[in-house]
């Protein structure tokens, strides 16, 4: 089963790429000049040229997306499921928890509605929306806070904050739930596997790992693994600030319900927890050597 992977040169594609890399499929090679994906001539002619059976879509994937990037976000989806759909080819668009608002959920299931309040939940949803109307045959997959030991996430901006000696203010109103980015590619590539295999399941769905906290727990877990390998900064040994004061631009909740996901692909939530001494471990690693 051939694939198309879109980008990976993000975080996210990235890790993608490793953990399919792994696995019996066939990984569609670009050539150093890239197709424009903004642009339908440019994408139809690289389709064509080689044509997948399936499109997973990163483009334009970050933690923290800037303008560039949420423009490329919403065009590239549109035209990308545009041309899904003139050669029947089924997609998995990437999306975020970003797509709700201010609401006071808890957690967001598949079916509530959307009320983004910043430009990149904006463009994530209108992403959502182009793929939704172009392809029966997609999976639009949101994920909760992503986390890794490598670019720019929650973790390493909290780990830099950290040992850079930066105030530390942590929200204990905020709460979603910490998913690596190597777990968040094993769900992938599970779902392609059933995909390949001629499992109809399509349509929105949600992953996150298994537990939540708040924005000030984890915080405090990732202080505590610091302690106890030994290298918490003494800058921070009273620990930090919070507050509960809730930001204009981010949902007070990012847990996310599987249901969908669980009950259509068999997909098992992992805990994050395991993740983390490992990720602050190369984390230091990288830094130090």
């Amino acid at each position: 089963m051939k694939l198309l992977l879109t980008d990976a040169t993000n975080a996210l594609g990235r890790a993608l790429e490793h953990e399919l890399e792994r696995e019996p499929f066939g990984l569609i090679a670009l050539s150093s000049a890239r197709p424009d994906w903004t642009d339908l001539g440019e994408v139809r002619a690289c389709l064509d040229h080689q044509p997948p059976k399936l499109v997973i879509n990163t483009l334009g994937w970050a933690d923290r997306p800037d303008t560039a990037q949420c423009a490329l976000i919403a065009t590239s989806a549109a035209t990308m499921a545009t041309v899904c759909h003139e050669r029947g080819i089924p997609m998995i668009q990437l999306s975020s928890y970003q797509v709700f608002g201010g609401d006071n959920k808890s957690t967001h299931a598949e079916r509530d509605e959307p009320s983004p309040q910043s430009e990149a939940g904006r463009a994530w949803l209108a992403a959502e929306e182009a793929v939704n109307e172009a392809l029966a045959e997609r999976v639009v997959l949101r994920l909760s806070w992503l986390i890794d030991s490598h670019g720019n996430n929650r973790l390493t901006r909290l780990l830099q904050a950290i040992f850079e000696n930066r105030e530390l203010v942590a929200n204990t109103r905020l709460r979603g739930a910490p998913t690596a980015l190597s777990d968040v590619a094993r769900v992938l590539v599970g779902v392609i596997k059933q995909i390949s295999c001629g499992a109809q399941n399509w349509g929105v769905m949600h992953y996150a790992s298994r537990e939540a906290c708040t924005e000030a727990e984890f915080v405090d877990r990732v202080v505590e693994v610091l302690r106890q390998l030994d290298t918490l900064p003494d800058t921070l040994s009273k620990g930090m600030e919070t507050t509960d004061s809730l930001p204009s631009d981010e949902p007070v909740s990012a847990v996310l319900a599987v249901r969908r996901l669980r009950d259509g692909f068999g997909v098992q939530q992992r805990s994050w927890e395991p993740y983390l001494v490992p990720m602050i471990k190369q984390w230091l690693h990288d830094r130090t050597g």
